[in-house]
């Protein structure tokens, strides 16, 4: 009998685990997509003069709300990190 009772109480808890975490990872996406309109809407509010003085163009606000821009002028550049200086600098 207090096997089925602990059976049947950890299966409760499991399911009510799942259900918090189901909560959580829905509240941080909801909050991580509101962060990425927020960041569309003031990059596109911007004139060009000042997006170029960013060094953006209107085509890289997408990704960069999104979180996925990678300039490849950066990391391709002289100003790139030294990969032999790790540690040093």
């Amino acid at each position: 009998m207090t096997q089925a009772i602990l059976t049947v109480s950890n299966f409760l808890q499991d399911g009510l685990n799942g259900l918090v975490d189901l909560f959580s990872n829905w509240k941080r996406a909801r909050a991580r997509k509101a962060k990425a309109r927020q960041t569309y809407r003031e990059l596109n509010n911007l004139t060009d003069y000042e997006l170029r003085d960013l060094g953006i163009g209107r085509s890289d606000i997408p990704s960069i709300a999104a979180g996925t821009f990678d300039d490849v002028r950066v990391t391709k550049s002289k100003y790139a990190t030294n990969e032999n200086l790790k540690g040093w600098v």
